[in-house]
């Protein structure tokens, strides 16, 4: 909610985000917790590491677990033709609008099925859940757009909503770090410099959103901040 980053950890040369999200949640205390992950995270080893620590799981499954997506979806398809007379999933609709366009989108989470195909292969597995948007641009077209996620708990609509939506809000962190910081465009090799350069933008974020204004945006604080002394001190102050 507040936006901040507590840790990371650097991939290993020559590897990605598999090898290094377990090293990550090795150091947080997971009981009761929610984490979200990307498609990236949706592994066996990962799931079964958060199920065991107490925490609870919503993660996003794509194409890189084949199976287990089509699964997933049947499932959904499934409820959902049933639920038409009595309503066996939990849902939750939201509508905002902003830039020109609405967005409208429905959440939807039901319980796995005693006859899951692959329930020996995810054994955590409780729960099946799916998000859509749909966009109506600001000259009257559509698009619309659909992803499905695993929980090894059966969440209320709210809630489950809430563990998606949170994790957009992360997502853009990284769209403001790209497109304000321009970090993607970094050309930094030395891999402490890295980290530590890494560590202070997001430094810099979190000073930049806690602060009183609520008009401007992380650029327009950025800008304000280099304009003017006396505003650049409310922010390291956090006055």
């Amino acid at each position: 909610e507040l936006g901040i980053a507590l840790g990371q950890v650097a991939t290993e040369e020559k590897s990605n985000e598999i090898t290094a999200i377990p090293r990550v949640l090795n150091h947080i205390d997971l009981t009761n917790s929610i984490v979200t992950i990307d498609a990236i995270g949706c592994q066996k080893a990962i799931v079964e590491q958060i199920d065991d620590s107490d925490g609870i799981y919503v993660i996003a499954v794509k194409d890189n677990q084949p199976k287990l997506h089509d699964a997933v979806r049947d499932v959904i398809r499934e409820q959902l033709n049933e639920a038409k007379e009595d309503l066996q999933y939990r849902v939750h609709e939201t509508s905002d609008e902003g830039h020109g366009r609405v967005d409208e989108r429905t959440y939807g989470i039901m319980k796995l099925p005693r006859e899951f195909p692959l329930r020996k292969e995810w054994p955590s597995l409780r729960a099946v859940g799916f998000a859509t948007r749909i966009t109506t641009h600001p000259d009257g077209t559509q698009t619309a757009d659909t992803r499905c996620y695993i929980l090894n708990k059966h969440l209320g609509g709210r809630q489950f909503a809430d563990a998606v939506r949170g994790h957009w809000a992360i997502e853009s962190m990284h769209w403001v770090l790209d497109v304000n910081f321009r970090e993607d465009q970094h050309q930094t090799a030395e891999r402490t410099l890295v980290n530590n350069l890494s560590w202070l933008r997001r430094f810099a974020i979190t000073l930049l959103k806690r602060g009183k204004s609520e008009k401007e945006s992380v650029r327009g604080r950025m800008q304000m901040a280099s304009w003017s002394t006396d505003y650049l001190e409310q922010v390291l102050l956090g006055s």
